[in-house]
């Protein structure tokens, strides 16, 4: 299995103070010696799945761990961060306070994953526009979703 010390991590919040609750991610990412080395800027957009809950606020980070964590872990780890920011459980692409997901592995988002409860690249990323800017606007234009490639 590989590993890596690199995870481009989509954050986002569609209740309550949307911006509070993304500084909140950010801090709890930043737990266990995870650095955030950069940072998109904050978008408005609209929900993707279930249309009738209020638009999201998201941000991409592009993380470094202190030693090279495999996929599992860094799930674990966004997994912590949404529970830490105050992330409850609703229904599937329901509502939340908190979201972190996991878009890319390694420095150019080379790392493939396919196991049960991990998928990456995200597999949504071709159906979200937005998260392309934001891979764009953190200097990823070669990461692709791999159906997405030329």
């Amino acid at each position: 299995m590989s590993s890596t010390d690199v995870a481009w991590v989509a954050i986002g919040s569609n209740l309550g103070r949307r911006g509070l609750a993304l500084a909140r991610l950010r801090e709890a990412l930043t737990a266990d010696g995870v650095r955030i080395e950069r940072v998109s800027s904050e978008i408005l957009t609209r929900p993707f799945g279930v249309a009738a809950q209020p638009d999201f606020h998201n941000q991409l980070l592009v993380l470094r761990s202190p030693v090279p964590w495999t996929p599992q872990h860094w799930l674990d780890h966004a997994k912590g961060a949404e529970a830490a920011a105050g992330r409850r459980q609703t229904y599937h692409w329901g509502p939340r306070v908190a979201d972190a997901d996991i878009i890319l592995l390694g420095v150019h988002g080379e790392i493939r994953v396919d196991e049960p409860g991990l998928t990456v690249p995200h597999p949504g990323l071709h159906e979200r526009p937005y998260l392309r800017r934001l891979l764009d606007e953190l200097g990823a234009k070669e990461a692709e979703h791999p159906s997405q490639r030329r």
